[in-house]
């Protein structure tokens, strides 16, 4: 039964866990700001829901990453809009093989003894790691359309996607003119302070000064997933399609024993929601 958001207090006193709440976005985003325990706790009892604002008359999707942070269980979007919102949508279910739900960390499901605060935590709730991805070469590349004969000049952003301290974006240089077997051999680190909330996000794009760039293939999937040494990914397609295309790589994963356990990062809005 769907009800209206109220306080927490109101909520224990008034609702029962068959009882829950549906919020636009952007009341998401206020009662977060607000009061963002309150909204953790309601949801270690009681399922609520965040979709899109009414005004995204262009089908465009909202950032889950923000809803999953405060532990939301519904997240709504868009799902004729392929774009980089609908890959992590992807890339967060893949390790239960996209079919019901995924546990939450235990700083999330007891947040009435860890007062968890995704503005600003600190990171001994986790288990800081340092990811090391090495991307060595892309095989059988598609182009950017089935309509296209370019041959496309391919380069590999790679992203971490979950708490504000974890957000991080790195790219490869751009190869031209070879999609068939493009070698980039181009290391990077990403500092992970809560694995278990954060995504890797591989973009394989078609770089493009004329017209823009265009995302050809992509692969997501939770850090915690990943495994370590040498690996193929296996892409998929802008409408998740499985591909015949891969990414070589060789992956490397270390606790961070030097993580500050000071860090934290206050009221940090992201401008994608």
């Amino acid at each position: 039964m769907n009800v209206s958001y109220q306080e927490n207090n109101y909520a224990e006193a008034n609702y029962t866990s068959f009882h829950s709440s549906s919020l636009a976005e952007n009341t998401f985003l206020k009662h977060a700001e607000k009061d963002p325990l309150d909204l953790i706790l309601q949801t270690t009892w009681r399922l609520l829901r965040v979709y899109p604002d009414g005004l995204r008359q262009d089908s465009s999707n909202l950032d889950p990453i923000h809803p999953w942070n405060f532990g939301v269980q519904l997240v709504a979007l868009n799902y004729q809009t392929d774009d980089d919102l609908m890959a992590l949508y992807y890339g967060k279910f893949r390790d239960n093989g996209c079919c019901g739900y995924i546990l939450k960390p235990d700083y999330l499901i007891n947040a009435q003894e860890t007062k968890f605060n995704p503005w600003n935590c600190p990171i001994d709730f986790d288990n800081p790691k340092i990811l090391t991805i090495t991307i060595i070469s892309g095989q059988f590349l598609p182009r950017s359309s089935v309509k296209s004969k370019d041959i496309p000049d391919p380069y590999v952003r790679i992203s971490t996607h979950g708490l504000p301290c974890d957000e991080k974006i790195q790219k490869t240089q751009v190869i031209k003119n070879n999609g068939f077997d493009p070698i980039w051999d181009e290391t990077f680190e990403f500092r992970i302070r809560f694995p278990q909330m954060c995504l890797v996000y591989f973009s394989v794009i078609d770089y493009d000064p004329i017209s823009g760039d265009d995302r050809i293939a992509y692969f997501s999937a939770p850090v915690e997933m990943i495994q370590p040494d040498y690996r193929h990914i296996y892409l998929r397609a802008n409408n998740n399609d499985e591909t015949h295309s891969t990414l070589f790589v060789h992956v490397d994963i270390r606790s961070d024993n030097n993580a500050d356990h000071d860090f934290g990062i206050k009221n940090l809005i992201h401008s994608r929601l």
